[in-house]
Protein backbone atom coordinates (compact mmCIF):
# COMPACT_ATOMS: atom_id res chain seq x y z
CA UNK A 1 0.00 0.00 0.00
CA UNK A 2 1.49 3.33 -1.02
CA UNK A 3 1.56 6.29 1.31
CA UNK A 4 0.26 9.74 0.47
CA UNK A 5 1.95 13.05 1.14
CA UNK A 6 1.13 16.69 0.46
CA UNK A 7 3.25 19.80 0.03
CA UNK A 8 2.65 23.41 -0.90
CA UNK A 9 4.12 24.57 -4.20
CA UNK A 10 2.56 27.30 -6.31
CA UNK A 11 3.87 25.71 -9.52
CA UNK A 12 4.92 22.03 -9.50
CA UNK A 13 6.72 22.56 -12.81
CA UNK A 14 9.58 24.24 -10.91
CA UNK A 15 10.44 20.88 -9.31
CA UNK A 16 13.23 18.99 -11.08
CA UNK A 17 11.99 15.51 -11.93
CA UNK A 18 14.25 12.55 -11.27
CA UNK A 19 16.71 14.55 -9.13
CA UNK A 20 17.01 14.49 -5.38
CA UNK A 21 15.51 17.61 -3.77
CA UNK A 22 14.56 18.69 -0.27
CA UNK A 23 10.89 19.07 0.62
CA UNK A 24 8.69 19.70 3.60
CA UNK A 25 5.87 17.17 3.26
CA UNK A 26 2.78 16.43 5.31
CA UNK A 27 2.01 12.76 5.87
CA UNK A 28 -1.57 11.95 4.80
CA UNK A 29 -1.40 8.29 5.81
CA UNK A 30 -4.23 7.41 8.26
CA UNK A 31 -3.16 6.87 11.83
CA UNK A 32 -1.71 8.74 14.81
CA UNK A 33 1.01 10.47 12.73
CA UNK A 34 -1.39 11.84 10.10
CA UNK A 35 -0.60 15.45 9.14
CA UNK A 36 2.86 15.36 10.71
CA UNK A 37 5.25 17.54 8.74
CA UNK A 38 8.56 15.96 7.77
CA UNK A 39 11.59 17.54 6.16
CA UNK A 40 12.93 15.01 3.66
CA UNK A 41 15.15 14.45 0.68
CA UNK A 42 13.18 12.89 -2.15
CA UNK A 43 12.95 12.22 -5.85
CA UNK A 44 9.71 13.36 -7.52
CA UNK A 45 8.09 12.73 -10.89
CA UNK A 46 5.02 14.14 -12.60
CA UNK A 47 3.50 10.70 -13.01
CA UNK A 48 3.67 7.40 -11.10
CA UNK A 49 4.73 5.67 -14.34
CA UNK A 50 7.97 7.68 -14.30
CA UNK A 51 8.93 6.57 -10.77
CA UNK A 52 8.19 2.92 -10.10
CA UNK A 53 7.31 1.93 -6.53
CA UNK A 54 6.78 5.53 -5.48
CA UNK A 55 4.24 7.01 -3.11
CA UNK A 56 1.66 9.67 -4.00
CA UNK A 57 2.45 13.39 -3.68
CA UNK A 58 -0.40 15.91 -3.74
CA UNK A 59 0.20 19.62 -4.24
CA UNK A 60 -1.66 22.49 -2.70
CA UNK A 61 -1.41 26.02 -4.01
CA UNK A 62 -0.32 28.98 -1.93
CA UNK A 63 -3.95 29.49 -0.85
CA UNK A 64 -4.48 25.80 -0.09
CA UNK A 65 -6.36 24.69 -3.21
CA UNK A 66 -5.66 21.06 -4.09
CA UNK A 67 -4.16 20.71 -7.57
CA UNK A 68 -5.97 18.10 -9.69
CA UNK A 69 -3.18 15.66 -10.56
CA UNK A 70 -0.91 13.99 -8.00
CA UNK A 71 2.77 13.37 -8.64
CA UNK A 72 4.97 10.50 -7.45
CA UNK A 73 7.52 10.75 -4.62
CA UNK A 74 10.25 8.46 -3.30
CA UNK A 75 11.61 9.62 0.02
CA UNK A 76 15.37 9.00 0.17
CA UNK A 77 16.22 10.51 3.54
CA UNK A 78 15.05 12.39 6.62
CA UNK A 79 16.40 15.83 7.49
CA UNK A 80 14.72 16.10 10.88
CA UNK A 81 11.56 17.74 12.08
CA UNK A 82 12.78 21.32 12.46
CA UNK A 83 14.93 23.82 10.62
CA UNK A 84 17.02 26.74 11.85
CA UNK A 85 14.81 29.35 10.17
CA UNK A 86 12.41 31.96 11.51
CA UNK A 87 9.16 30.44 12.84
CA UNK A 88 5.79 30.59 11.14
CA UNK A 89 6.96 30.26 7.57
CA UNK A 90 4.69 28.57 5.10
CA UNK A 91 5.61 25.13 3.80
CA UNK A 92 6.09 26.70 0.35
CA UNK A 93 8.64 29.17 1.78
CA UNK A 94 10.48 26.33 3.55
CA UNK A 95 10.66 24.39 0.25
CA UNK A 96 12.15 27.45 -1.49
CA UNK A 97 14.74 27.97 1.25
CA UNK A 98 15.74 24.30 1.31
CA UNK A 99 16.44 24.24 -2.42
CA UNK A 100 17.57 27.81 -3.06
CA UNK A 101 14.76 28.56 -5.53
Amino acid sequence: MSKEYATFVSDPQILPEGKEIKLAVKDLTPGPRKYDCRIVTAVVASSPAKLKGADVLWFRSRVGALLPQPWAIKITGELGDSLPYPPYQSVEEVNKILNGW
